[in-house]
C-alpha cells in the first residue's frame, strides 16, 4: 500500500505480524541470555537490550539475534 507521496505503507496485518515476530525474537534473546550467558533478564530488560542491539537491523531485514 502506498501513501499520497508514493511511499510504501504496511498494512495492519503486516504491522501485527512484524510486532509478533519482534516479541518472539525478544523472548529468544532472553532465553539465550539465561542459558548461554548465565544472565537472568526481566522481560523489560531483555526488550531494552534487544531493541538497542537488533531493532534497526530487524526493521530492515526481519533478522534478530541469529544475524549477530
Amino acid at each position: 500500500m502506498a501513501n499520497a507521496a508514493g511511499q510504501h505503507r504496511e498494512s495492519d496485518a503486516q504491522f501485527v505480524a512484524r510486532m509478533e515476530s519482534q516479541c518472539f525474537q525478544i523472548q529468544r534473546y532472553r532465553w539465550h541470555a539465561r542459558l548461554v550467558e548465565g544472565r537472568a533478564l526481566s522481560e523489560d530488560e531483555a526488550a531494552r537490550e534487544w531493541i538497542q542491539r537488533y531493532a534497526a537491523n530487524f526493521a530492515q531485514t526481519g533478522a534478530g539475534i541469529d544475524s549477530a
